[in-house]
């Protein structure tokens, strides 16, 4: 039983979004560019909510708060 934890703790773990295809990959880190040359801290996090809304729209999973830290830079 131990081990279906385990397991299950795996599936649900957040990847890193370089562990997404090379294509998206590449899709997130321009719009992470993008954002951190938008000025105004206010503007930029409402953008950044935004585009986390469409990452989950078009069902592109990874660990959201990394795409915050990486864009609020």
């Amino acid at each position: 039983m131990e081990n279906l934890h385990r397991f299950d703790f795996f599936l649900n773990e957040k990847k890193s979004y370089k562990d997404l295809f090379p294509d998206e990959i590449a899709m997130v880190s321009g719009i992470i560019e993008i954002l951190k040359q938008v000025k105004d801290l206010k503007n930029r996090e409402e953008i950044i909510e935004t585009q986390i809304k469409n990452f989950k729209k078009y069902k592109i999973s990874f660990d959201y708060s990394e795409f915050k830290r990486l864009a609020s830079k």
